[in-house]
């Protein structure tokens, strides 16, 4: 989003009828060339969490790298910060501090037979090892991103310690020096798996969401496979168990 309004008159619209709205992350930090800015930055970010305290359970706020490196000095000092507005970063942390319980990581949705799961970069077979590996210690074969309980644990991991250091992985890139893949906050989509989408960790029974790299410029509306979609994060897109797609950008025409 970074400080853009689109959500606004899709959100008036459809929020009566729909089930959820997600918001993928990167509220803050807008780009140089971007349009439709908010006036405040801040304010808008303000609106969208008042969104949230007036919907709890119908509003779902998902946080960014962009994000993340106001809300944990951990972060910030161990992923580094980019575009990331100094000179405001106090203010922006005491209002993710408050706003802690808010915020997520990552949002499972069951629609029909699909299981979406939501994040801001999504999340790699080599991400979900080295957490596995470094935090959870679990056995492989339970460890799957279709069981709730693993998405609760990816949620749990921001906290400072072990948990926020697998956040702040950068892969290779984003960093000269990053690992294999990001972490749910930075993996690229040239770090994805794609076409092929292992089946270790689940990976093949859920369709993941999120956006985090840029499409300006690739003039198409999302990069997709069979199991996840990397959406602009320029525009909305609606998930209807009635269209033969698993997820549609929302387009000026579906609002009239």
């Amino acid at each position: 989003m970074h400080g853009r309004l689109f959500w606004k008159e899709p959100v008036e619209r459809y929020l009566e009828e729909v089930d959820r709205v997600v918001f993928l992350g990167d509220y803050l930090d807008p780009y140089a060339d971007g349009d439709e800015l908010a006036d405040d930055i801040f304010e808008n970010l303000q609106e969208i969490v008042a969104l949230k305290e007036k919907h709890p359970e119908k509003v779902v706020l998902l946080k960014g790298n962009h994000d993340q490196h106001y809300a944990s000095e951990q972060f910030r000092d161990e992923a580094g910060g980019t575009r990331m507005d100094y000179e405001n970063w106090e203010r922006y942390h005491q209002a993710f501090a408050e706003w802690k319980e808010l915020f997520q990581i990552a949002h499972m949705e069951v629609v029909g037979d699909v299981t979406y799961v939501f994040s801001h970069a999504g999340m790699t077979l080599y991400w979900l090892k080295k957490v596995n590996d470094k935090v959870w210690q679990l056995p492989d074969h339970d460890v799957s991103l279709a069981d709730p309980a693993i998405v609760e644990r990816v949620n749990r991991l921001d906290d400072d310690g072990q948990g926020q250091e697998m956040l702040a992985t950068v892969g290779t890139y984003r960093s000269w020096f990053g690992e294999k893949t990001g972490s749910v906050l930075w993996a690229d989509i040239h770090e994805h798996a794609v076409p092929d989408t292992p089946k270790a960790y689940g990976l093949d029974k859920v369709f993941q969401v999120f956006g985090h790299t840029k499409l300006s410029g690739r003039q198409t509306d999302m990069v997709a496979t069979d199991h996840l979609a990397m959406i602009d994060s320029q525009q909305c897109f609606m998930i209807d168990e009635s269209l033969k797609e698993r997820i549609a950008p929302l387009r000026d025409a579906d609002m009239t």
